[in-house]
């Protein structure tokens, strides 16, 4: 169960994080280059890596989770949950950005 949760957490930071730059930078006009949205993106995956790196293995993603179920890092009854948990994670940190 903490893995899901840590799943969730990540992606909430990378989708909230992320897109907040973006809308910052629209909605506000304060002249971010895209460079700099760039750099917060990266930030913010760096960011969702290393909060949750014990909780889970940090995918974040669901095309990384299917990827170590390919690679049999992952058993297949998991995949379903861990998805889940990434695009509740995804949706409420889109909701609150």
């Amino acid at each position: 169960m903490h893995s899901l949760f840590g799943e969730m957490i990540g992606t909430f930071l990378i989708v909230f994080f992320g897109c907040g730059s973006v809308a910052v930078s629209t909605i506000f006009n304060t002249g971010m280059s895209l460079s700099d949205v760039a750099m917060v993106w990266g930030g913010a995956v760096a960011l969702a890596i290393y909060s949750t790196r014990y909780l889970s293995c940090a995918h974040l993603n669901p095309a990384i989770s299917i990827a170590m179920v390919v690679a049999g890092r992952m058993k297949l009854k998991n995949i379903a949950p861990y998805i889940l948990f990434q695009c509740f994670g995804a949706f409420f940190g889109a909701l609150l950005c």
